[in-house]
């Protein structure tokens, strides 16, 4: 059944247009299908009031947070990202996908 299903996915693939730069090539797979992540991004979240930062307690600790996602969504938060909201930004070093309702 897994091979099924792999072969179904796959069959919808077409091959775009090559991109490149100097010796790098890279083809796009496209499908007709219209699909979105199963997930938020952090500033979808941000800007729709989805989720809060707050420090983790009243004196803050520098590498520190709290994130808390207010959604029934993941919302996925990339490495090299910058969090705002608390008394000082930080950036991630880390990627996570925060499921919803968690904090």
């Amino acid at each position: 059944m897994q091979n099924n299903l792999i072969e179904q996915q796959l069959g919808q693939l077409n091959l775009g247009d090559v991109q490149w730069i100097h010796n790098l090539s890279v083809y796009p797979l496209l499908t007709d299908e219209d699909s979105m992540p199963g997930y938020l991004t952090l500033d979808q979240a941000l800007n729709d009031k989805q989720a809060r930062i707050t420090e983790i307690s009243e004196g803050g600790h520098v590498p520190e947070l709290a994130f808390e996602n207010l959604t029934d969504q993941p919302i996925l938060l990339l490495d090299g990202e910058e969090l705002v909201g608390a008394k000082q930004n930080r950036v991630l070093n880390v990627t996570l996908l925060v499921l919803g309702g968690s904090k």
